[in-house]
């Protein structure tokens, strides 16, 4: 085998772990996408809630503002992750269907039970 062919090889190699890692990467964020159970207004109300709450928290020392700080530690968690354990355990879901492709529209309620299919 010539170095010409030895390029070509190696080329193809390349080429098919770039399609290899790409549908990867793809497929990882669907499945982000599917485990998403939180619409969007609720996220931002949910951040500025838990923003509010840590800062609240971290004013004095005490018991009871350790646990406000950490209840606005878990409204953070929920706002960046977009997925809430009770809505998931309730089989619940505020994402709208435009919301879940990516896009945004008005016409789709917010509120929805995801089907049992």
């Amino acid at each position: 085998m010539n170095f010409e062919g030895l390029k070509n090889k190696g080329l193809e190699i390349g080429h098919d772990i770039q399609h290899r890692i790409g549908g990867q990467l793809q497929s990882d964020a669907s499945l982000r996408r599917a485990s998403v159970n939180v619409g969007r207004p609720e996220r931002i109300v949910s951040g500025v809630l838990g923003s509010l709450l840590v800062l609240v928290g971290m004013r004095r020392p005490g018991t009871a503002n350790r646990l406000v700080s950490l209840a606005g530690a878990g409204l953070l968690i929920r706002a960046t992750s977009g997925n809430c354990n009770i809505y998931k355990a309730l089989d619940f879901s505020t994402v709208s269907p435009g919301e879940k492709l990516g896009r945004r529209t008005h016409e789709e309620p917010r509120l929805t039970r995801k089907s049992a299919a």
